[in-house]
């Protein structure tokens, strides 16, 4: 629902707030204060300095002051904000976006043409531009600003526990680990360090108030970490920051330390109590733990059960070409074990000999880490996806009552779902049985066993430095970080990883950077007839891209070194051709030769097919 800003909201809420902060302020802080109270003032107090920075801010901009004092004191007002992002974001996610979401059209929650993007990416955004919009600047301060008045009544209002906030302070561990080490809601002035100090400087204070005679010893530890994980950073700058070091000597010990000090204070995660199903392992103390992401999250039916008969039967039914009307073509048809589960071609066949489809055959390695499938996202779970390729005319052009039948005539298939589904009876073969153990088959593909994963979890010290080096420029001055998110580097997006994203890249028919031509595919906008989606694919993996040519969803592009030299020249924006809404910076990259080989590195060190062999036909 779209929101009028008026004065007199915004002086209602004003007053509110005036008279809460008095509340506030008269509480008598003594020993015997519970920590969560100390921690919900320090958010309060600071969620009250924000909104007190958007004042100057917004005087500044009615006094149309310069380009430069604005940014000075935009930089403040977000250094002051992620003093208490940890708790919005926790607390208040569905509208955190808001605050300091993406500068882009979001989907998670419908469409709704009346809602533009706002918040402080969107007004960094404006202040780069080399003619100061005012109305815009002044539009988006007051949005900010009544957000802002609202968010402090909710936190006021709100009854925290210890729960909430260790839980708030492990999300935003891995927003600093996966978002801020990439300067992803900073793009334009790549603020990150200073913001990083500040919201490890913010997570030790909240710390700092568990603090007691028997855990003494387990926070000093902590505090010591945070203390110099700051002075580490204190020199650096987006560009010098060893995001790699950064992360094995700094934010992986925090974590592990803190969840250590969490199970001292004997805080119990939500998950412990059986109230809430989310996708991250918030008891994983490390993100490239194989349990990290609970893939059943993703899962049309989440709470089906665990059965190993579900990946039996799925198997068969992938590899069974009954599938298809002609019983020429099955699941491995296209995604064949021995190519990493893709097929190799530019682009996939179909039922008619010599005629392909539009778009290339992506991998079905970790296919189980994302929020939607298919190059347009129109498939919402691995369930779904099966459905549409039952019934597209240029694949399996079948329908499930034909399937259906030839498979209950089969004594394996009929022995086999009664005793994976006793309760069905005789619907035991249907629709939602056959998808589930499809979905569930697939959901087992899960090969987080690369030399790098093996690195960050400190099975192995070594690794090559071109690894080293590719990953800081990967997470850093390549960008690549920004889309491909860690650890799964697919466009599912941290902290949560409820949500996968597409991306307008410009992207051409061939690699031709002298005379591109703008591939035709418009990707979401065939599904949802939005502008902005014109032109936007959903964001691949590039786990195993090593092994998975030919690239990009057309298949258009032969090599890594080719892909790289895409988007080093800043997509098809940055080659001239004319894609107003494209999402990928149209900036040069600007990588040297070097640069570009470890990059490369990096990809490769991504590469895991131990145990595909498990997942071949064995019958």
């Amino acid at each position: 629902m779209k929101i009028t800003h008026t004065k007199f909201r915004l002086k209602a809420l004003l007053i509110s707030l005036v008279l809460l902060s008095g509340i506030v302020c008269s509480v008598a802080f003594t020993e015997k204060t519970k920590p969560v109270e100390q921690a919900k003032y320090y958010c309060l107090e600071n969620v009250k300095a924000f909104s007190a920075q958007l004042d100057t801010f917004q005087f500044l901009i009615d006094s149309a002051a310069t380009q430069q004092q604005l940014l000075n004191r935009f930089i403040q007002s977000r250094i002051i904000f992620k003093k208490f992002e940890f708790i919005l974001e926790y607390l208040d996610n569905n509208r955190y976006p808001f605050f300091n979401g993406a500068n882009a059209v979001e989907m998670e929650y419908g469409y709704d043409p009346n809602i533009k993007p706002e918040g402080l990416q969107v007004i960094e955004s404006e202040l780069m531009n080399d003619n100061l919009d005012f109305a815009r600047l002044t539009q988006l301060t007051r949005q900010l600003k009544y957000r802002t008045l609202a968010f402090y009544l909710i936190l006021q209002r709100a009854e925290l526990h210890d729960t909430y906030i260790f839980e708030a302070i492990r999300f935003h561990l891995i927003r600093i680990e996966t978002l801020s080490l990439v300067s992803f809601d900073s793009p334009d002035l790549r603020l990150n360090i200073n913001e990083i100090k500040t919201s490890l400087s913010a997570l030790q204070t909240i710390l700092s108030y568990y603090k007691n005679s028997s855990n003494n010893v387990a926070f000093n530890s902590i505090n010591q970490l945070f203390n110099s994980s700051q002075q580490y950073l204190k020199n650096k700058t987006f560009l010098t920051l060893d995001r790699l070091y950064f992360i094995k000597n700094y934010l992986q010990p925090i974590t592990q330390k803190t969840i250590h000090f969490q199970q001292l204070l004997q805080v119990k995660n939500l998950e412990n109590t059986g109230n809430v199903f989310r996708a991250v392992n918030i008891q994983a103390n490390n993100i490239y733990n194989a349990d990290f992401i609970n893939t059943k999250f993703f899962a049309a039916d989440r709470y089906y059960s665990n059965n190993p008969l579900l990946s039996e039967i799925g198997k068969k039914l992938f590899y069974d070409k009954r599938f298809s009307a002609d019983n020429k073509m099955s699941c491995a048809t296209c995604h064949q074990p021995d190519k990493a589960f893709t097929d190799g071609l530019p682009t996939s066949i179909t039922n008619k000999p010599d005629i392909f489809q539009k778009r290339n055959t992506p991998t079905l390695l970790n296919v189980a880490f994302q929020a939607a499938y298919f190059y347009d996202l129109r498939a919402v779970t691995l369930e779904t996806q099966v459905d549409q390729v039952i019934t597209n005319k240029e694949e399996f052009n079948h329908d499930y009552t034909n399937i259906i039948q030839h498979l209950k005539k089969d004594t394996m298939y009929v022995r086999l779902f009664n005793e994976a589904f006793p309760t069905y009876k005789e619907e035991a073969i249907s629709i939602t049985t056959i998808n589930t153990c499809i979905a569930d088959f697939e959901r087992k593909f899960i090969f987080l066993n690369a030399p790098f994963d093996k690195y960050m979890r400190g099975q192995t010290n070594k690794i090559d430095a071109a690894v080293k080096r590719g990953f800081n420029l990967f997470m850093g001055k390549a960008q690549c970080g920004s889309c491909h998110f860690a650890p799964t580097f697919f466009g599912t997006v941290p902290p949560f990883y409820g949500v996968t994203e597409s991306e307008v890249l410009g992207l051409t028919k061939t690699f031709d950077t002298i005379h591109p031509i703008l591939d035709d595919d418009i990707g979401r906008f065939s599904i949802f007839e939005i502008p902005d989606f014109k032109f936007s694919i959903k964001t691949s993996t590039v786990r195993n891209a090593a092994i998975t040519a030919p690239y990009m969803h057309h298949g258009g592009f032969k090599t890594l070194e080719e892909v790289v030299e895409f988007y080093e020249q800043g997509g098809g924006a940055g080659m001239k051709l004319d894609i107003p809404n494209q999402t990928l910076q149209d900036k040069r990259l600007h990588l040297t030769k070097q640069e570009k080989s470890d990059l490369v590195s990096f990809m490769k060190s991504l590469t895991d097919t131990s145990g595909i062999y498990k997942l071949k036909p064995d019958f």
